[in-house]
């Protein structure tokens, strides 16, 4: 978010720093794109949600544009793949008609290169080109792929 917009949100190496929903925006090809950052949604069922994890369903339930999931390759936020697989299988209906880009990240703890091949597999099975989505790998720290992903919108 920071690094495309003009917000100034809080990031950290840890997961579920994201309280609320964080709005920028950045200009493209003679447009202004608004930019949201949700907070972490975990995997379960819809009653079991909070409030900050009903907040984020709500604005992906309404984006009208692109949509990017987020995988972190290192698990360092202390989530598996498989369960951020899960969590996307879950959530997938939302993204419904929308343009929707996985993004692999963290790739300069953990290169996608060298990643085991099952759970490159299991990443790699979220995509399917019939419904609207493309894969992308980028790291943050070191600004690898940033640029590409924000131009695929």
């Amino acid at each position: 978010m920071n690094k495309i917009t003009r917000a100034n949100v809080d990031v950290q190496p840890y997961a579920f720093t994201t309280k609320s929903l964080f709005v920028g925006h950045t200009d493209y090809r003679y447009l202004r794109w608004q930019v949201i950052d949700t907070p972490g949604i975990l995997d379960h069922s819809l009653e079991e949600r909070n409030t900050i994890e009903m907040q984020a369903i709500t604005a992906l339930a309404h984006l009208t544009c692109s949509v990017l999931y987020f995988v972190d390759i290192s698990e360092q936020c202390g989530f598996t793949i498989e369960q951020q697989c899960s969590l996307f299988r879950s959530i997938q209906p939302l993204f419904a008609n929308k343009q929707l880009i996985i993004v692999v990240n963290k790739i300069d703890a953990q290169p996608w290169e060298t990643l085991e091949s099952h759970k490159k597999d299991m990443i790699q099975a979220l995509v399917s080109p019939d419904n609207n989505t493309t894969l992308m790998t980028m790291s943050n720290l070191n600004e690898h792929g940033v640029s590409q992903v924000t131009k695929l919108r």
